[in-house]
């Protein structure tokens, strides 16, 4: 494969309606979108797809920026003269596997990989000995597989045959942890990665979820500025649902493979609009919880130091690459992140948010203080 100009091969994988999905997806979506990223073949086939999986899965397929065709047209879907891939369709690749694979392969001896007692990858130089182009792509693949080669063993692939898939399916839920979860987060994205795992089979995308989770955080922030003390400890409650939400949408979207710059922007932008409003709703409670004092002062250093604080954090950290942050700009994100609500859903507990206002008014402000003095350190690789 390493002879070939990019893109000029083809690759043929299966599926099959007793597969079972594999964190959401089908092994094969995920094989395919995977080839699609890494290899840039000419066209990807997957024998036994009709209309209704292309339809089904055509948000992920169109992902892998290459033609994805069906068994429709029969053997015609299948190039007799390019090289072809033929991948199980019980297993999938890991991330970088058919990479890998590629490049294990060196001249022009077809080759295939094995995981435990089956080739899960085989590359064939000359397909028409395989029957490409004059027999149904899943006796070519079946062929394909089988047949002797020399065997590799350098991309890393998943089973998805039997238990085996809830393992797979295990792993890349263990992938989901960031390195910049917020110190508290780390216990909420257990949390949010068991709705996940309920929200999967059903029709639900990352949008659905940011969605939801803007509506929870705009209703906790109502109940937030109510003037009763039970109303505000629901509104922590409700609060702290919608963080777990904000977590939901972007594990859906790496598992579903369903990521995109247009659905990152929104949330990120939802997520600042709800806890703005959080943090515009604190001091109005306070206030009619205790109407005696003048908490306008308060309030307004609140407000405007989670504005300052959220510019800064996204022009001094986020925005910049990651490979040229320093680790002091984990930190950053991790002070920065959502783990206040656990201190507003404690203090409504106890009746006494109002101890939170005049904390956090001052504290946002030092912290941003402290961004802006330490920001090459922040910004610089060690």
């Amino acid at each position: 494969m390493t002879a070939q100009t990019p893109g000029r091969w083809q690759v043929l994988l299966a599926a099959r309606a007793d597969a079972p999905l594999v964190a959401g997806l089908p092994p094969a979506v995920r094989a395919a979108v995977r080839a699609g990223k890494e290899l840039e073949p000419d066209r990807i086939v997957i024998a036994g797809a009709d209309d209704f999986f292309l339809k089904k899965w055509a948000p992920q397929l169109r992902t892998a920026g290459v033609p994805t065709l069906g068994d429709k047209i029969g053997a015609g879907a299948l190039d007799k003269r390019l090289p072809l891939l033929a991948l199980d369709p019980e297993s999938f690749p890991d991330e970088n596997g058919l990479l890998a694979f590629a490049a294990g392969v060196t001249g022009d001896g077809d080759a295939r990989q094995m995981l435990a007692d089956r080739p899960v990858a085989a590359l064939r130089w000359s397909p028409s000995a395989f029957g490409a182009g004059t027999l149904p792509p899943e006796d070519v693949l079946a062929t394909a597989l089988t047949a002797p080669a020399a065997e590799i063993s350098l991309g890393s692939f998943l089973d998805a045959r039997g238990l085996a898939a809830a393992r797979s399916a295990d792993i890349l839920y263990a992938r989901l942890a960031k390195d910049n979860d917020g110190y508290i987060a780390k216990f909420d994205r257990c949390l949010s990665i068991a709705i996940t795992r309920l929200l999967l089979p059903f029709p639900v995308t990352p949008n659905h979820v940011t969605t939801a989770g803007l509506v929870f955080g705009l209703l906790g922030a109502w109940c937030l500025a109510a003037p009763s003390a039970r109303t505000q400890f629901y509104g922590a409650i409700v609060l702290w649902f919608c963080c777990l939400l904000d977590g939901c949408d972007g594990e859906i979207a790496r598992l579903k493979l369903l990521t995109s710059p247009l659905g990152a922007y929104y949330d990120v932008w939802a997520d600042h609009f709800a806890h703005l409003m959080t943090f515009i709703a604190l001091p109005i409670g306070v206030a009619r919880l205790h109407p005696g004092h003048d908490w306008t002062i308060a309030g307004t250093l609140l407000v405007t130091g989670f504005l300052s604080c959220a510019f800064s954090v996204w022009y001094l950290v986020l925005r910049i690459p990651e490979d040229q942050r320093n680790p002091l700009a984990l930190t950053v994100e991790r002070i920065a992140s959502r783990d206040y609500v656990y201190l507003i859903l404690a203090l409504t507990a106890i009746g006494r948010l109002d101890w939170f206002i005049w904390t956090a008014a001052l504290g946002s402000h030092l912290f941003n203080a402290f961004l802006w003095t330490e920001s090459g350190r922040v910004v610089e690789p060690a």
